[in-house]
């Protein structure tokens, strides 16, 4: 590929620029004037332009999808990445509830002290963030924060089908839940 020159930006080429960048990527634009897109940003810049990245037919299908599908999918379909998306949301006050149900609290209740925030998020479907709002609004606190480290983790990867799960809780100092939770979360059964 040829080296692309610098170019002076005359009237009509920063005209240009002002009628087409919301239209046009920077590549679109730099095969255009036979530049780099990173030359395009620059006169974008210079020229204090910058692109509304969230058209209203953007929003309008974000308001309309973001109950049906999950932030992954909404990304793809946008052309945009889950953080882009996590934040539009935010930004336009879009959010997803999923009702508290008693069954769901009591699951709470019985699993917050062998479950990770992150393995009960997956379990019922919701945030981590979710999780450890209701733990705190239902006042559940952990007595004993027991993170697994690289070193249980493999001891129990090495060893789950030689001993049962209670000796495997004693040798880890930890309960027999909280193993088993872990070989569900490892897919190890």
């Amino acid at each position: 590929m040829a080296k692309k020159t610098r170019r002076r930006w005359i009237d009509k080429d920063k005209q240009y620029l002002r009628d087409n960048y919301q239209k046009m990527t920077n590549k679109e634009l730099a095969e255009h004037f036979n530049l780099t897109p990173g030359g395009i940003g620059y006169q974008l810049k210079k020229l204090g332009l910058k692109r509304d990245r969230w058209t209203e037919e953007k929003d309008h299908f974000l308001g309309n999808s973001y109950m049906k599908m999950n932030n992954r999918e909404l990304a793809q379909k946008l052309g945009k990445t889950v953080c882009a998306i996590e934040k539009r949301l935010g930004t336009l006050k879009l959010r997803r509830f999923k009702k508290w149900t008693s069954e769901r609290e009591q699951f709470l209740r019985d699993n917050y002290e062998i479950m990770s925030n992150a393995f009960l998020a997956k379990k019922l479907g919701i945030t981590e963030l979710a999780i450890a709002k209701k733990l705190s609004r239902m006042k559940l606190i952990r007595k004993r924060k027991r993170k697994w480290s690289k070193r249980k983790e493999e001891f129990l990867r090495e060893y789950h089908k030689q001993l049962d799960v209670d000796e495997l809780a004693a040798k880890c100092g930890m309960l027999p839940d909280y193993i088993r939770n872990k070989m569900v979360e490892l897919e190890m059964r």
